[in-house]
């Protein structure tokens, strides 16, 4: 047994798990032909199709990564196992983002549960008729509900205090902004790209002083679908894969409730797990990719100091040097895809390892590294280490 931080993993069997298939559907504003249902499937046939599996005969688990409150019905799983194919089969629905939903996938495959695992999260935001009302319900009851604050509200009172407290400059939260619109132009699953300026998003409208409408990355809809396998079996079968390192999720204080402003704990904690359990010995700036959630831009900031450690690193990174950041775009780019935000991430690094990311690929890319965060209210995130 293997205990780091928070997290705590059973290792029985040895070897790495191994993405074998991807699959996607969507990467719009709004998928108005596709139902969720719909959308499922047709990133589900594409996933078997890239991997070479019958999902009635290979696969020996499903998890799916989805919320009922952002779905419009309750218990969920009802609704999944057809259009994924596992009617009749081993079905996991977890209430999380998609790093939560891999480890999961990775503890099956590792437990001896399955050999092959199949890991699906899917947005329908345009669905959802009051986006506000589904982020505030999520929020503590006794205290922080009653207080009507959206997250827009309280993102920009973090803002505030991070931009306070970190030593970055709305300056920073300009040219992030600026970067992510630019790189998501070249990425055709991106759905908010365009050509901006520091004037541009300086003068965007106020959502919650100093959160703008140009900070927030907009809804947009997809399906994606990974098929994970374990190495033996991708190696037996003859499978060409990309491996997944280390996989570690934790929980923090939100800053609201007495947590840190300035660094995220649930992103230091789960980064330090992660490459424990990866058994990586060097620094962030020796990944060639990193895809970190920027659901706000300052966001991207926070998260990017959290692992780098120290402002100095941070901003090595963000010059673009040595490690490329968020090449697709980012959720700023792309858009926010829920409880997907982070199989997106994932799906975007697996083709960069697969030197299949088309014109956003990075040359000779072997090691990425994956961040994820839930969203406010949470205090939720991991970090997934995937190599070639």
């Amino acid at each position: 047994m293997e205990k780091a931080g928070r997290s705590t993993i059973v290792l029985l069997k040895t070897g790495r798990v191994e993405i074998i298939g991807v699959g996607y559907e969507g990467f719009r504003p709004v998928v108005s032909d596709l139902s969720t249902r719909e959308l499922m499937f047709q990133a589900a046939s594409k996933a078997y199709d890239d991997a070479s599996v019958n999902p009635r005969r290979d696969v020996g688990s499903f998890i799916c990564c989805t919320e009922d409150l952002w779905e419009g019905w309750s218990i969920t799983d009802e609704m999944v196992p057809d259009q994924i194919g596992a009617a009749g089969r081993p079905l996991c629905t977890i209430p999380a983002d998609a790093v939560t939903g891999l480890g999961t996938a990775v503890m099956h495959i590792l437990s001896g549960l399955a050999e092959v695992v199949v890991l699906e999260a899917h947005s329908k935001a345009a669905d959802v008729l009051d986006k506000n009302a589904v982020e505030v319900m999520a929020q503590e009851p006794s205290l922080l509900r009653p207080l009507g604050a959206t997250s827009d509200t309280l993102a920009g009172l973090e803002m505030d205090a991070f931009l306070r407290t970190s030593g970055f400059s709305l300056k920073d939260v300009n040219r992030a902004v600026v970067r992510g619109k630019a790189s998501a132009l070249r990425n055709p699953r991106a759905s908010y790209g365009g050509k901006f300026s520091e004037a541009d998003v300086e003068s965007s409208e106020i959502l919650s002083s100093p959160l703008r409408v140009a900070d927030k990355a907009e809804f947009a809809e997809a399906g994606i679908v990974l098929v994970l396998a374990s190495e033996a079996w991708a190696k037996k079968n003859k499978r060409d894969s990309v491996g997944i390192d280390g996989v570690a999720w934790n929980s923090s204080l939100p800053w609201i409730e007495g947590g840190e402003m300035s660094v995220s704990g649930y992103a230091q904690r789960s980064y330090s797990d992660a490459v424990r359990r990866a058994g990586f010995k060097g620094d962030l700036e020796d990944f060639d990719i990193l895809e970190l959630d920027d659901t706000y831009s300052y966001k991207l900031l926070q998260h990017l100091l959290s692992l780098a450690g120290t402002k100095a690193a941070a901003r090595r990174i963000l010059s673009g040097k040595r490690t490329a950041l968020n090449p697709s775009g980012g959720s700023l780019g792309v858009g926010n895809l829920v409880e997907a935000s982070a199989l997106h991430r994932l799906l975007e690094c697996a083709l960069q390892l697969r030197g299949e990311a088309g014109s956003i690929q990075v040359k000779g890319a072997k090691k990425a590294l994956v961040q994820s965060w839930r969203g406010i209210p949470t205090g939720t995130g991991g970090v997934a280490i995937l190599s070639r």
